[in-house]
């Protein structure tokens, strides 16, 4: 029996690397878990996913290679208005019912993100405990599934460029590179986070050029063409919208920008709480890598007799350089939106008005994380260097102190979270995919409503136009980065008056447009008013007219319209559309 176990440590700690990676698999592929269990009845983030993008996906494969409109969104507008930020996820809702290909693109997207992390580590030569935390720890940051690689990719990318840079690389390595460099660029954004990997390359293409390295400049070069080349092709019907010769005039020209007021505190949030869809949990991590780096600097300078080893000496110039980039990277970010940068852009015109360089933000996450490894990393070296038992336990329980700090912090901001809440509470509750598309309720309010849906459409009023358009209806409003500007003109007809008694309302939509909602003015711009708030709209102002103009038939409405006679409404039905799961009760009625 001795001899067995003996045996089976002994493989356990040749295959070491094989069952860590196949532990690290098991713990990301746990995030989509309660997703099986679930189902439909599964928590997902409204905002940027079930109010926008998952749509984009869907009706991206809907009409997929055929015309360039879409029909039913802002009552045929140009595919432009429409780009998912992961163009190669299409694929999936191709192939899929909607749901199962947001699961199935969460779950694709994990396992890329562990083992691009987990290589990089790998390549960097950090110990395997500290390669397994990390990749662990970097796929449970709280990402948007819907934005594919663009975050989680960010460690295969950086792979990729390792192994273009190294001079005797192989054939099959070389072409894995060139690989992982078109599967980030299909599965990520241009406008997110791609043109920052873009300028990346190029500048390390430059660098090597002047460091006379042709061969890695040519392999770099090659590698960022590459990627331009997959952008290009993904973002065609953004490109011709922008750049062509079709009359075609963005919403976005009116954009109002504004400067940061307080650009010290817009620098701690980037710093310690990070941007849009980029949280860092940086606190715990900085503080490490600052007492890192002065007891290293105190070994090597003030006890010369206890200098670090060079292995060391080497993770922490990695990681200084890594706060390095974060700097410069957090310096550019704040700039981009001050008061001088801000008067440039308009006296630039055009792109440079709205498009959000700031973004680079996205990058601090992933750069986070490789802070988090490097410290780790000096942390266990010293763990096995020290002959001092007390020194071993404090480096072992400081290491696993600051993984379960960081995980815990995760794991609070996580989807993952409330799924678990709602499969072991019954009383937890949630806005599920089910509860807010509600297909249940539009099924049965399609029976009170013209066969044709295609014939006319519909306007939505305290409630996401997302869930009509899921429905299948032609929806006149929508939330888009991207359309005509007449359109939002002709739009804004419809709701003047009501605009006018909300100013907050009014300067969103005019200064800002992406969210092109039926505006009121007791409650503004609120697509979220449940079922269970009571509200109801005591004296509307709409102008029936510029609606019929716009061929809507129908207004859904999240409460009661209390005039709606006097504006030309007419209900069709005494009470509202609602289920017990439904998040929403829609009050339809029919202009006349």
């Amino acid at each position: 029996l001795h001899i067995q176990v003996f045996s089976m440590i002994k493989k356990c700690k040749q295959n070491k690397n094989y069952i860590y990676i196949l532990a690290g698999l098991l713990a990301v592929s746990f995030i989509a878990l309660p997703y099986l269990v679930l189902g439909t009845g599964s928590y997902v983030q409204v905002h940027d996913q079930m109010d926008g993008e998952i749509l984009n996906y869907i009706y991206q494969a809907k009409y997929f290679l055929k015309g360039d409109t879409i029909p039913e969104f802002m009552n045929g507008m140009d595919k432009s208005a429409m780009l998912p930020p992961a163009p190669f996820g299409v694929v999936f809702y191709l192939c899929m019912a909607p749901f199962t290909a947001f699961v199935a693109i969460q779950w694709f997207v994990l396992i890329v993100g562990f083992l691009g992390m987990y290589k990089l580590c790998r390549r960097l030569k950090m110990h395997l405990e500290v390669c397994l935390a990390v990749s662990v720890l970097f796929c449970y940051l709280p990402f948007y599934p819907t934005y594919g690689l663009a975050a989680l990719g960010q460690p295969m990318l950086v792979l990729a460029g390792l192994y273009l840079l190294e001079e005797n690389q192989t054939f099959v390595k070389k072409c894995m590179a060139f690989g992982m460099i078109v599967l980030y660029a299909g599965f990520s954004s241009l406008t997110l986070i791609g043109y920052v990997w873009l300028i990346v390359g190029a500048l390390l293409t430059l660098w090597q050029l002047l460091l006379k390295q042709k061969g890695r400049a040519l392999r770099i070069g090659c590698g960022t063409a590459v990627m331009t080349f997959v952008y290009v092709i993904t973002n065609l019907d953004l490109l011709e919208s922008l750049l062509g010769d079709s009359g075609f005039v963005s919403h976005r020209e009116e954009m109002v920008l504004t400067a940061t007021p307080d650009l010290w505190e817009s620098a701690k949030n980037l710093l310690f709480v990070g941007g849009s869809y980029s949280n860092v949990y940086s606190t715990g991590v900085l503080l490490s890598a600052i007492l890192s780096i002065l007891t290293i600097k105190w070994l090597c300078t003030w006890r010369k007799e206890k200098k670090a080893s060079d292995k060391i000496l080497a993770r922490t110039r990695q990681m200084t350089a890594i706060m390095w980039l974060i700097f410069i990277g957090l310096i550019w970010a704040v700039l981009w939106n001050s008061e001088l940068f801000v008067t440039l852009r308009k006296a630039i015109g055009g792109m440079a008005t709205y498009f959000q360089a700031d973004r680079v933000y996205w990058v601090f996450p992933f750069l986070w994380v490789m802070v988090l490894a490097c410290v780790l990393d000096i942390w266990l070296t010293c763990f096995f260097e020290t002959k001092y038992m007390c020194l071993k336990v404090f480096m072992f329980a400081a290491s696993l102190g600051l993984c379960l700090v960081q995980g815990a912090q995760e794991f609070r901001d996580g989807t993952l979270n409330k799924n678990i809440r709602l499969m072991l509470l019954l009383d937890y509750q949630q806005v599920t995919w089910e509860a807010f598309y509600m297909e249940d309720v539009f099924t049965e309010m399609k029976t009170y409503m013209a066969e044709d849906t295609s014939s006319y459409s519909v306007v939505s009023l305290g409630v996401y136009p997302s869930v009509a358009l899921y429905n299948g209806f032609t929806c006149a409003d929508g939330y888009s980065n991207n359309y005509q500007l007449s359109y939002k003109h002709a739009f804004i007809d419809i709701m003047q008056e009501e605009m006018a008694e909300n100013e907050a309302a009014e300067a969103l939509v005019k200064n800002w447009g992406n969210r092109l909602y039926l505006v009121s003015g007791e409650y503004g711009l609120s697509p979220m008013i449940s079922k269970d708030s009571g509200i109801t709209y005591e004296n509307v102002s709409y102008d029936v007219g510029a609606m019929k103009q716009m061929n809507i038939r129908y207004v859904l409405a999240a409460g009661e319209i209390i005039n709606a006679s006097e504006v030309g409404l007419e209900l069709v039905r005494e009470e509202p559309f609602s289920s017990v799961s439904s998040y929403y009760e829609v009050w339809l009625y029919e202009i006349r």
